[in-house]
């Protein structure tokens, strides 16, 4: 099939943050102020995770201006807060929660799937009831919105956690991350039987103990693995996923560039849609 002939993909990329000043120089303009760094981040990717909301929702005048600095269809990936997750493990959370849950509402077409990330000593041993009883309670509470799980307790990254997820219209958030396992294969599995959301969710986290130092430049090139996600993200899209990733500095060093590492790779194998919208009109304008 030609390139002329293929659909455009619902692959979405973008990285961690953008609130990293080392950047300055190497993405963002060198005299851009960081008042300006998240209209300079739209206008290159189409997508972001948004750790801040881990450590504080989001207040009412804050989703304003994310929204009001982004072009439509730009979406943000906002993260489940600590005091959820890690902090009260699950208990008694409730209110928070559906807090939270307004605040992705309040998003409306801004909000990218929102994911919650547990802890490596969050385990199925010791807190396995407390999070299937929370997650069939959140499938309920959640049923307009679209959330991912990451866990990081070996006896959670198993097939039967992934079905578990998946049964309940979550996505597993499939990590590539050092010490980690792989949760792609059992994933995809299940995305072929038709089961689970129609979205995938990955993190490119590499190694983030000891892995590269700083966010400046690329110091350790991945080029199989992302070889590899190229290829992955491909049969999701072709089994109708959309497809939001992010990328971590400590991945390759340097997040904004894995990511256009990523996409040429891309590009070999799917239509990717145009970024940012107004650069296809730019592009027939230029025609005439």
């Amino acid at each position: 099939m030609t390139q002329n002939n293929r659909c455009t993909a619902s692959v979405h990329l973008g990285t961690s943050s953008w609130l990293f000043d080392g950047w300055r120089g190497v993405f963002y303009p060198d005299k851009l102020p960081k008042t300006q760094y998240l209209a300079f981040y739209t206008s290159q990717f189409d997508t972001v995770e948004v750790n801040t909301s881990f450590y504080a929702i989001p207040s009412p005048s804050t989703l304003l201006s994310w929204v009001e600095s982004a072009p439509p269809g730009f979406t943000y990936a906002l993260k489940f807060p600590r005091a959820i997750t890690h902090d009260r493990r699950l208990i008694d959370c409730e209110v928070m929660t559906r807090t939270f849950l307004d605040t992705l509402r309040a998003l409306g077409s801004a909000c990218a799937p929102a994911f919650l990330q547990f802890p490596p000593d969050f385990t199925r041993r010791v807190y396995g009831r407390t999070l299937a009883n929370f997650l069939d309670w959140l499938a309920q509470e959640a049923h307009d919105l679209r959330l991912a799980v990451e866990v990081r307790a070996q006896d959670l990254m198993t097939p039967a956690f992934v079905a578990f997820l998946a049964e309940r219209n979550f996505a597993p958030v499939l990590a590539d991350r050092e010490q980690s396992l792989d949760l792609f294969d059992s994933w995809f599995e299940l995305v072929q039987k038709g089961a689970g959301p129609n979205f995938a969710f990955i993190r490119w986290i590499g190694d983030d103990r000891s892995g590269p130092q700083g966010d400046r430049d690329l110091q350790l090139l991945r080029d199989v693995q992302l070889a590899q996600w190229a290829a992955r993200i491909e049969v999701l899209v072709q089994q109708g996923k959309e497809v939001f990733g992010y990328m971590h500095n400590p991945y390759e060093g340097h997040s904004p560039a894995s990511v256009r590492r990523l996409r040429a790779l891309l590009a070999e194998r799917v239509t990717l849609p145009v970024w940012p919208p107004f650069a296809e009109n730019e592009q027939q304008l230029s025609l005439l």
